[in-house]
């Protein structure tokens, strides 16, 4: 499962939600527009990793697990295949080892 389209669909229920409520969502709205781009997550730190994902609705005891699959190494020697990560950007705040064996 891909973690990250998850994340996205659940913006977009949580938007609907709020809408629905009459609540304010004008952060998920803001979310939405980060979440076009998939390396996010890798060029935030934890703290506010963690704040988009509850407010998406990740319960707090889900929030280190779902965290650590959106970073895992697998994910971001795909973005950095797909381009969608450069080795060289200094806006990327979780980095792992360029070289692949």
């Amino acid at each position: 499962m891909d973690e990250f389209k998850v994340i996205v669909v659940m913006n977009e229920a949580m938007i609907g939600v709020l809408k629905d409520k009459n609540s304010d969502y004008s952060v998920n709205l803001k979310i939405q527009e980060y979440l076009k781009d998939e390396a996010l997550f890798f060029k935030i730190n934890k703290q506010n990793a963690y704040k988009i994902l509850q407010k998406v609705g990740v319960k707090q005891e889900q929030l280190d697990r779902v965290y650590k699959k959106l970073i895992s190494p697998n994910i971001f020697y795909d973005l950095l295949n797909k381009g969608k990560i450069k080795a060289d950007d200094d806006s990327i705040v979780v980095k792992y080892d360029i070289y692949r064996l």
